[in-house]
């Protein structure tokens, strides 16, 4: 049966690319690429990788059933010693951990609020295990009166040293409890020596909306978590800053109170990550609390931070990925198909249907609040508003992220790039699914995941 499986894998990958199989170097025919400056897929190019490099995308023959090739994902806040499920992650969990990056199309991640990456970084290369590429934040900065997390993952207050093993990304948690946390006049001078030092800080404002205008009357260039209802927000600050909303946090939180919507969700999860399926899916119970940082968010309703991200349009110009895996539910990969799930369906104008009303008769809803004109009411996604939305969604896991975290192939794919691209049956823009599942993901120019085979010989 094992030899079974490997025969079948085997021809399932040579029949789209006979190089591919563990190897920096490969060759593909009439695929179609995402072009970045078009924000689209181009036309149909042969594509050839050398020692992980793509040396040539040269014009090809179009074909009924291309593959897609999506450049590689950025996840830009992952905590990687969080296993979802309140409590830390194993050494015997990691290889699955890391895998399930992969296997949602992401190349390149940023660890906060870890320990040291760099014991993982080896042992990823003594083990040979296929993980993406990791970078690691500056300990982020919490306010003096709350003590530093244990094993100093944390730094109390302001006065923090710089470890030049780390890049250049501060985070300073910005929670307010009892009137205490940072001042303006600390935050801006902290701000503008971080900057003169050549570093980025960057405001975690757990959802708070005094943090939040903190962090905005200080100037702070990047702004994470979601922004709540009534935030003073002025013309300028809505285009000088960047924002990653990691709306998923507090989505996992009010949907932990809907054990109906809870199952339906899990399920979808499961079918587009084949990890969270095989391995997740039922390792968490609603009944269950987690103890990470999201339990520190501010617990409104859950409404309310959908409303403002679908209203700041001008905030949304300039959004940065970020999936908080690690946070309770949230695993790696799965975590970034809820963030983008909720993207997607708020953001997609909704279909519309007539409603058709007896004659005579007031409706219910007429009886309620009054007539309206004309009789429209929503349903799912308009299905023509999705494309252009789906586009935006991947320009912002690959471009914009890419290059805010320093990725090398910067979120492109492009000759003389690092190869590093997920593959796709079918056009994410058109299918019913979206962007996810992937087939393959490619990393430096080796496969390093592909569905396994069932024990019928199908592909999953």
């Amino acid at each position: 049966m094992k030899n079974r499986r490997l025969l079948f894998l085997s021809l399932f990958l040579s029949a789209f690319a006979p190089t591919i199989l563990l190897s920096q170097n490969l060759k593909m025919k009439s695929v179609r690429i995402w072009e970045s400056e078009k924000a689209n897929f181009g036309g149909f190019v042969d594509l050839e990788v050398v020692q992980g490099k793509i040396i040539s995308l040269k014009e090809g023959t179009p074909i009924v059933q291309p593959k897609y090739l999506l450049p590689g994902f950025c996840d830009a806040s992952v905590t990687l010693g969080s296993n979802a499920r309140g409590g830390k992650t194993g050494r015997e969990e990691l290889p699955t951990y890391l895998s399930g990056y992969l296997a949602a199309g992401f190349s390149h991640i940023e660890s906060v609020a870890d320990p040291n990456v760099s014991n993982l970084q080896n042992e990823i290369i003594k083990s040979k295990w296929f993980a993406p590429i990791l970078t690691q934040s500056q300990k982020p900065a919490l306010y003096s009166e709350l003590p530093a997390g244990e094993g100093s993952v944390y730094t109390s207050g302001l006065g923090q040293a710089i470890d030049p093993k780390r890049n250049r990304h501060l985070p300073i948690f910005l929670k307010e409890v009892e009137n205490r946390g940072f001042s303006q006049t600390e935050l801006y001078a902290k701000r503008r020596e971080a900057e003169e030092k050549g570093y980025l800080p960057i405001a975690y404002t757990f959802s708070d909306k005094t943090s939040w205008e903190d962090a905005l009357d200080t100037s702070f260039p990047v702004i994470f978590h979601p922004m709540p209802e009534g935030t003073n927000l002025y013309r300028a600050q809505k285009r000088d800053f960047r924002w990653a909303p990691m709306l998923s946090i507090l989505y996992l939180q009010n949907l932990k109170q809907k054990p109906d919507d809870w199952k339906k969700e899990i399920q979808v999860w499961s079918e587009l990550h084949s990890v969270f399926g095989s391995r997740w899916k039922d390792s968490l119970s609603t009944e269950s609390e987690g103890e990470g940082e999201e339990e520190n968010l501010t617990s409104n309703s859950f409404s309310e931070y959908q409303s403002t991200f679908q209203t700041e349009a001008e905030a949304r110009k300039n959004l940065l990925f970020a999936s908080g895996a690690g946070h309770w539910g949230l695993f790696p990969g799965q975590a970034a198909i809820v963030e983008v799930r909720l993207w997607e369906s708020l953001l997609a104008k909704p279909k519309e249907r007539k409603v058709d009303l007896p004659s005579g008769k007031p409706g219910f809803w007429t009886s309620l609040f009054g007539s309206f004109s004309p009789s429209l009411l929503s349903t799912n996604a308009d299905p023509e508003t999705l494309p252009q939305i789906r586009r935006e969604i991947i320009q912002t896991l690959t471009l914009r992220t890419c290059t805010f975290i320093g990725a090398d192939h910067e979120g492109r794919i492009r000759v003389g790039g690092t190869a590093h691209f997920s593959i796709h049956n079918e056009n994410p823009l058109k299918r019913a699914s979206g962007i996810f599942p992937i087939e393959s993901m490619v990393l430096g120019g080796k496969l390093v995941y592909t569905p396994k085979p069932t024990k019928e010989g199908t592909a999953k």
